[in-house]
Parts: C-alpha cells; sequence; structure tokens
C-alpha cells in the first residue's frame, strides 16, 4: 500500500559533512515517530527529496535502516516495516535479550548521576501515566530505555538496544497503548530502576525482561495484527 505520500514533512537537512549518518537519524526518526507509517512505500529519488538531499546518502543511510529491520527493499520501492505477529515477536524477543543484559550492566557499571537519573526518569513516567499524558510518557519511556542502555557502557550493546528499541517502537505506531497498561509498565520501570540504583543486577535483568514481555502481550491483544 503506496498511500498519497503528498502531504509528508520532513525537515531537510542542513548542510554537514557527514550526509549519510545525518540522512539516516533523519529517516529513522521519522520512521520510529510514526511520520513514514508502517508500511509506507516511498521511492529513493523521493525520500531524498523530502530530505533535502541526493540520492547517494540516501542509498547509504537505507544500508544501515535495513541493516536495523526498520526498511525493507521491494521492487516497488523502499517498504516501512510493517506489524505483524511473527514480526513483532520477534523485534520484542531480540528487545527482551539485549535490555535484560543493559539492565543488569547499568546495575554494575552505573554512576551515582546515572542511577538518580534513571530512578527520576521512572518517576517521572509514572506521574505522566496516571495524568494520562501519553505524549509525555512516551517520550520519558523513551528516555528511560536510552539511559538505561548508556549506564551499561558497553558500545555494542548501544548499537543493538538502540535497533531494538527503534523496531519495536515502530512496530507498535499503530495503536497506542491503553492508558493504564502505562501505569503498570511505569510500575515497572520504578522496580527497574531501584534496582539498578540499588547494584542488584539480577533484579534488574529480571524486571526488565518481564517488562519488555509484558509490553509484547499487550500489543499482541491490543492489535492483533496476523500473521503474515
Amino acid at each position: 500500500m503506496s498511500g498519497d505520500d503528498s502531504s509528508l514533512k520532513i525537515t531537510p537537512l542542513a548542510r554537514h559533512q557527514n550526509l549519510t549518518a545525518r540522512t539516516a537519524a533523519l529517516l529513522r526518526e521519522a520512521i520510529v515517530d510514526g511520520t513514514l507509517a508502517p508500511g509506507m512505500y516511498l521511492t529513493i529519488p523521493r525520500i531524498a527529496k523530502l530530505c533535502g538531499v541526493s540520492a547517494t546518502p540516501v542509498r547509504e543511510a537505507l544500508i544501515h535502516l535495513t541493516e536495523a529491520g526498520l526498511v525493507s527493499i521491494h521492487p516497488q520501492g523502499i517498504r516501512i516495516a510493517t506489524p505483524s505477529k511473527p514480526a513483532l515477536a520477534e523485534a520484542f524477543e531480540v528487545r527482551e535479550c539485549i535490555e535484560g543484559m543493559t539492565a543488569r550492566l547499568a546495575a554494575l557499571r552505573r554512576s551515582d548521576e546515572q542511577a538518580e537519573a534513571i530512578v527520576t526518569l521512572a518517576g517521572r513516567s509514572l506521574e505522566a501515566a496516571d495524568r494520562g499524558e501519553p505524549k509525555e510518557f512516551r517520550t520519558l519511556d523513551a528516555q528511560f530505555h536510552l539511559t538505561i542502555v548508556d549506564a551499561s557502557r558497553s558500545g555494542h550493546l548501544q548499537r543493538y538496544a538502540r535497533n531494538a528499541l527503534d523496531l519495536a517502537q515502530t512496530l507498535r505506531n499503530i495503536r497506542p497503548a491503553r492508558q493504564g497498561f502505562k501505569a503498570a509498565a511505569a510500575h515497572l520501570h520504578v522496580t527497574i530502576a531501584e534496582a539498578i540504583a540499588n547494584q542488584d543486577p539480577e533484579g534488574a535483568e529480571g524486571a526488565m525482561r518481564r517488562h519488555v514481555h509484558e509490553v509484547l502481550e499487550h500489543i499482541l491483544e491490543e492489535n492483533d495484527p496476523g500473521g503474515e
């Protein structure tokens, strides 16, 4: 399904030495926030025009996005990742493994400042969920998970975790989570944060794995994306 993309708006890139990295970052953001919707088809010339660059950095950026699972190459053009039960299950299986390990390492390696930031973000995400502020919750949720990834102090895990988080978010863009589930998820944020602050690697990993697994179960229950 190509749809009408005439109304798409992506802020073009300013001149920069590394256009490939900037183009990849711009497209990644547009995919993850739903500007480029799941299942949408776009051609390389169309993407280049939207980003304000030539086709070369777009082609190079798409290599990275394909490796991350955010897009796929088809005869009709580039297709944004589309939700399906197998795709969701695989994305969250990877996310559970990677984020479980980042939480474990964060509990062992975090600085005092990082521990404080993680606890603060967990508390703020719970407050946003209780107030029924979905945009604020989504922003705080992303910051919470990425701060834990940074606290793991593992360059390889940071790269893989970012890809896993972005793919999982892209695949769940069809329908937002219910407010009640956001609150339950935020309570687990607090549990994870406390384990990291208390330097409890087993507790942090276990709570994170449970959190990611429950998110997957909720998405499958709410969206029933089918089996293809």
